[in-house]
């Protein structure tokens, strides 16, 4: 008996998803899995499954997501440096 060959099925430009977007589409949905309000979570998954490409975000918006990104950076350092002052 022959073995089946894969079937690969061809990618189309449409469905290739930006490094970008991808990596918010990541940020959001750890985010979202870790929230515990279930209407904040909802909200966090709405806007993962309705955001437009971030190349169609304005100027300002962008802004604000550099922001943000700095602020997470921030706490994810500052919680870093608590586990080694507690000794974690």
């Amino acid at each position: 008996m022959s073995e089946a060959a894969p079937i690969v099925l061809q990618m189309h430009a449409k469905d290739v998803v930006d490094p970008g977007d991808a990596a918010l589409q990541e940020l959001l949905a750890n985010i979202a899995e870790r929230t515990r309000d279930p209407a904040r979570r909802d909200k966090l998954l709405n806007f993962l499954l309705t955001m437009p490409p971030l190349v169609e975000w304005s100027a300002e918006e962008l802004e604000m997501l550099t922001e943000t990104c700095a602020y997470i950076r921030s706490l994810a350092r500052l919680g870093r440096e608590l586990e080694v002052l507690n000794g974690d």
